[in-house]
């Protein structure tokens, strides 16, 4: 089994990576409706699956002085202030790595200042429809 290192993957802003990005998360999660009924077995309860989410976040170091290549933490405040639907892209970059695909709204936006570190930056996004699986070629 191949393992990926957890810094090549990365999240990307309409196919651009945000600079300084040290972490980034996917999470999946799935509303559930109880079906339980009299006849359950044993008296457990029983779920179904109903309504499907997708968010996305990630975390770094804050470099105003970027290049223009890459997508930086003003350009996603920009999209947060704006409530602009964009196109976030999270996993790998290389050739035959998997990502999802989805439209998605920038939901929380947050700097640190810490007074012995370095500045840092987390973004949160939310999925607004249903993902796409891809592979980079």
């Amino acid at each position: 089994m191949a393992y990926k290192p957890g810094y090549k993957i990365v999240l990307q802003f309409d196919a651009k990576t945000l600079v300084g990005y040290r972490s980034t998360d996917m999470e999946m999660t799935a509303d559930m409706a109880e079906a339980t009924t009299g006849s359950s077995t044993n008296q457990w309860k029983e779920y179904i699956p109903m309504y499907k989410g997708m968010t996305f976040s990630v975390s770094g170091l804050y470099d105003p002085d970027t290049g223009v290549a890459n997508e930086k933490v003003s350009d996603v405040v920009t999209l947060f202030k704006n409530g602009t639907k964009f196109t976030a892209i999270y996993g790998g970059e290389e050739s035959g790595d998997e990502y999802e695909s989805a439209d998605a709204y920038i939901t929380n936006v947050g700097r640190s200042g810490p007074y012995d570190d370095l500045s840092g930056y987390t973004i949160e996004v939310q999925v607004t429809g249903e993902p796409t699986t891809g592979e980079v070629e």
